[in-house]
């Protein structure tokens, strides 16, 4: 017999609720952000054109709305061109060269094109070398 067999065997109690609640309590702040990500995309009657299908899909730096109205949306939010141009130089002063400040512009199919030469002016004189238009292919695809 060994020395083993004659010592009694303690169980230790873990208590894994608080261990439980945070992991709850993460994933609840994983679908709330995930949620906040899609809402930031107004409502918008894209171009029917097909797409670069060999872009590299990665989320740009900023995104900009034009309304049918005429309107220029940031982040859901009503902006000024002047406003828009100050973002933009922002933007275009912090950037990195191995991460080069984006535009997508996302104009609202029924936009006039005066709306979006006057934005693509505004942000050609702030620096902005590189931006996007989003459109829908014609099976309604994004």
């Amino acid at each position: 017999m060994s020395k083993r067999d004659g010592k009694s065997r303690h169980m230790i109690n873990v208590d894994l609720t608080s261990m439980i609640d945070v992991v709850f309590q993460l994933i609840i702040f994983f679908m709330f952000t995930s949620q906040f990500g899609e809402l930031r995309r107004t409502e918008i009657d894209l171009p029917r054109q097909p797409g670069d299908e060999s872009a590299v899909r990665l989320e740009p730096a900023m995104i900009i709305d034009l309304t049918n109205e005429g309107l220029y949306l940031v982040e859901s939010t009503s902006a000024s061109l002047a406003e828009i141009e100050r973002l933009a130089a922002i933007g275009v002063a912090n950037q990195v060269p191995e991460d080069p400040f984006d535009v997508l512009i996302r104009p609202d199919r029924n936009a006039s094109a005066i709306h979006l030469d006057r934005l693509l002016l505004r942000l050609s004189n702030t620096g902005v070398q590189r931006w996007k238009l989003a459109t829908v292919d014609e099976g309604g695809g994004a």
